[in-house]
């Protein structure tokens, strides 16, 4: 006999619209979080181990002078006396630094340029006399007056950076220009950079790929790794992969540490060259020695993920902390991860905080989602819903897709923030664009609710669908629920239970119920009350109310037949004993004796 009446009092709950979940379900679980920047080449922009800006040093002193970091071992003023013994036309000199000092002084007021564009170095660094940035300006403006194309190229490089007088990208393009037209490679490559980056001049990748190609060509290493990276990016008409390889390896044979870990990049993805981990790794060992960050992190990930080598995790924490330890973001990111996980290490939640935190101040944005998750649900710190709130904002910010549906949740909830539907509804459609199935079913839901917008049914399926072929169990229940009560859509009862199924198959309890309920009543499916039953027994234990309450009905719907039955058979039992005693007490009478008919008298 069907028993489906026992459910129809609470049937309609089991259509219900599942709720936006929070940080710590499984729909926005650390899986959705734990995510980091990969191998990486050195890109444009601000490197703090390139320190390109500064005019480079080289053999002769017809460019700029060695930097205080970098003076030979003789002593400070070692590079000076020689250059005293080039004035003097003689090869050697015994030296004093204020002697030295004053030669160079005095050769410089007699006008000559070289030693002008000396004493202008030795202000610029402090070398023998006080550092003072205004007269190195005037030295090397005096240098520069007369064509000395050193002094022209580090006079531009005063004016770029603003020292010793206003800055002005004009008046450095302009002697960048002048030094350039000469032949000298540095300042030919700084030209390059104000063309590229339209500083001083209007922008023409164009232009500075032809002036790096001629700094290049004089072997200016920096040049050569631009060039390789204007390659890379298909800029300016540079070149392809393969350009950007031969470039690349040009400065790397040289020793430019940036470019040595560059090759190595292409070698490790395949860019320009076979893949070929064993090279990559060559090259990244190459400007590892030379204590560069990057290289140093990509090793560690080598050894991670064991790409070219034996995977060693303790190596590759070896590495990571290394590169870590030198302030490099990214390999913070990566030695937190290493914590987080117990891998190379023991496992401690507080000290991946640690070097999340380091990571994400300096605006690494996947250490920033990290360490939201964190505060969120209280792992390795206490949970705190402003840092977390902090923290998720950062994130989003910078385009995480992830942090800005967790934003956008934060503001529909008004979860440590006030509840705002309009920002909620801002922050939901900008990972949605980005194919974030958890802000389009929130888009949809705001639709079926009408929070923010309009209420429009037909809106909330397109979203629910969206997110639902991603596979999100949550909108592959709403969906199911639309084509069951025909909100928005045809209402289908077929195509209900197959986006029930879906859901219920990811062991989702609310689309569980709803497919136990569609099996129940026989809509779009054959009845089957077992199934349906097993399906409700598994939302119940998952603590789905409505499938507790139902199962509670059923339960007491059987217990009444059976006190029914018990009480049927009681009265039946009763009235057979009773009829058994009737006729026991019928055959517990006694036989009354009688005569014969017809005969009386008395017999004697």
């Amino acid at each position: 006999m069907q028993c489906r009446h026992w459910i129809l009092s609470v049937a309609v709950t089991f259509c219900c619209q599942a709720m936006p979940t929070t940080a710590v379900s499984k729909e926005n679980g650390i899986a959705h979080v734990d995510q980091e920047a990969g191998r990486q080449p050195i890109v444009d922009g601000p490197i703090a181990d390139r320190n390109k800006g500064v005019p480079s040093q080289t053999r002769s002193f017809d460019q700029a002078p060695p930097t205080s970091t970098s003076v030979p071992q003789r002593g400070t003023m070692a590079w000076s006396s020689l250059i005293l013994s080039r004035l003097r036309g003689i090869e050697k000199t015994p030296y004093r630094d204020e002697t030295d000092a004053s030669q160079i002084l005095r050769y410089a007021d007699l006008g000559h340029a070289h030693a002008q564009f000396v004493l202008g170095c030795m202000h610029a660094d402090g070398l023998c006399v006080p550092q003072d940035d205004v007269e190195a300006v005037r030295w090397f403006q005096r240098a520069a007056e007369q064509d000395f194309a050193a002094a022209q190229n580090w006079l531009g490089f005063m004016y770029q950076e603003g020292r010793g007088i206003s800055q002005d990208d004009v008046q450095a393009y302009h002697w960048f220009y002048r030094a350039a037209q000469q032949g000298l490679s540095d300042a030919q490559f700084h030209l390059a950079d104000c063309y590229r980056r339209g500083t001083g001049t209007p922008q023409d990748e164009f232009k500075a790929v032809h002036f790096l190609r001629l700094a290049a060509q004089q072997n200016h290493e920096w040049a050569q790794f631009d060039l390789g990276w204007m390659c890379y990016e298909r800029r300016g008409g540079a070149g392809n992969d393969v350009d950007s390889v031969n470039w690349y390896r040009r400065a790397a044979v040289a020793g430019l540490d940036s470019a040595q870990h560059n090759l190595g990049y292409m070698y490790d993805v395949g860019r320009g060259v076979e893949q070929d981990f064993i090279e990559a790794s060559s090259w990244y060992q190459k400007a590892a020695d030379q204590n560069h960050a990057m290289a140093q992190r990509a090793i560690g990930l080598m050894y991670r993920d064991g790409d070219g080598v034996s995977q060693d995790h303790t190596l590759a924490v070896e590495w990571f902390r290394k590169s870590a330890e030198q302030g490099y973001a990214l390999a913070q990111e990566s030695l937190a991860s290493m914590y987080f996980y117990g891998r190379g290490v023991p496992q401690d939640d507080h000290e991946a905080q640690e070097w999340y935190h380091a990571a994400a101040t300096q605006g690494e944005r996947w250490s920033q989602q990290k360490l939201a998750w964190m505060y969120m649900v209280g792992r390795g710190v206490s949970k705190d819903e402003a840092l977390a709130f902090y923290w998720v904002q950062q994130a989003a910010m910078q385009d995480l897709s992830w942090s800005q549906a967790e934003l956008g949740r934060l503001y529909y909830l008004g979860q440590g923030v006030p509840l705002d539907d309009a920002e909620a509804l801002r922050w939901f459609r900008m990972a949605a664009e980005q194919d974030n199935p958890v802000a389009q079913y929130m888009i949809g839901l705001m639709y079926s609710e009408g929070r923010g917008v309009e209420v429009d049914a037909t809106k909330a399926i397109q979203w629910y669908r969206k997110a639902a072929k991603q596979h999100y169990a949550l909108a592959q229940n709403n969906l199911g629920r639309g084509h069951q009560m025909g909100l928005g859509v045809e209402q289908d009862d077929s195509i209900a239970v197959h986006w029930y199924r879906q859901a219920a198959e990811q062991q989702l309890p609310i689309g569980q119920s709803n497919l136990g309920f569609m099996y129940l009543h026989g809509k779009g499916v054959e009845a089957d009350e077992e199934a349906a039953v097993e399906l409700f027994e598994k939302a119940a234990e998952a603590g789905e109310a409505g499938a507790i309450t139902v199962l509670a009905q059923r339960d007491e719907f059987y217990r009444s037949r059976r006190l029914k039955r018990i009480v049927s058979m009681v009265s039946t039992i009763g009235a057979s004993l009773a009829l058994v005693l009737v006729m026991a007490r019928i055959l517990r009478r006694p036989k009354i004796k009688t005569l014969p008919t017809g005969l009386s008298g008395v017999v004697g």
